[in-house]
């Protein structure tokens, strides 16, 4: 039986760490995690995730209110009740953020992304390197869109700085193996267009 286990811990007075532990792993991980935290105004300042020894997966978030508040107990437990209803229920990651009546497209600005899609010789990975103008929602778009592709997170990391983010992700198609190159482009023209305020490519959500 898969076991969801999360942590919350204050780091400073407006940033907080969240720690989540699944026994197993399973495709849409970051995608669940990232629309809660989208749904609830959260900013990711850092992130980590990888998957350890037999599928155990671990991922950290380092997180504050957009709005500068502090993050009481109440908003904790209810991410962590409604992330167990996105890992554990029939609760679509489209009905759960209709509720919230939340759209990524609110928040997107004129900005050039750098996006990079290639397959390293040295490892049996895809490698997903972007950095653009930070924004909420914009790591919930991302996994978003790898999802609905059938592309799988393998690991990423996340960092903030002085309003621009870094991401870099290892991805692997749905048979586990190296994206191929015409998937490459693929997947560097559907960012490309997601991150721009005339976004051409609307995945459907499924999820």
């Amino acid at each position: 039986m898969q076991n969801l286990d999360l942590c919350f811990l204050e780091k400073t007075n407006d940033t907080y760490i969240l720690k989540i532990t699944l026994s197993e792993n399973q495709k849409g991980i970051i995608y669940r995690v990232t629309s809660v935290l989208f749904a609830h105004g959260m900013d990711i300042i850092e992130a980590v995730a990888e998957i350890i020894g037999d599928g155990l997966v671990k991922d950290v978030f380092l997180i504050r209110s957009l709005e500068g508040s502090k993050i009481n107990s109440d908003v904790c437990n209810l991410i962590k009740k409604e992330l167990h209803q996105l890992f554990f229920s029939e609760l679509k990651v489209s009905d759960y953020l209709r509720k919230y009546k939340k759209n990524v497209n609110d928040f997107k600005k004129n900005k050039q992304s750098f996006i990079q899609v290639f397959n390293p010789s040295s490892i049996d990975s895809t490698v997903l390197d972007f950095r653009t103008y930070d924004r909420p929602g914009l790591l919930f778009e991302t996994s978003e869109y790898l999802f609905l592709k059938e592309i799988d997170i393998i690991s990423f990391t996340a960092k903030t700085d002085d309003f621009e983010i870094r991401d870099s992700f290892l991805i692997r198609n749905k048979n586990g193996e190296k994206l191929t190159e015409e998937d490459c482009i693929m997947i560097k023209k559907g960012l490309n267009e997601l991150f721009s305020l005339n976004q051409k490519e609307t995945p459907k959500v499924l999820l």
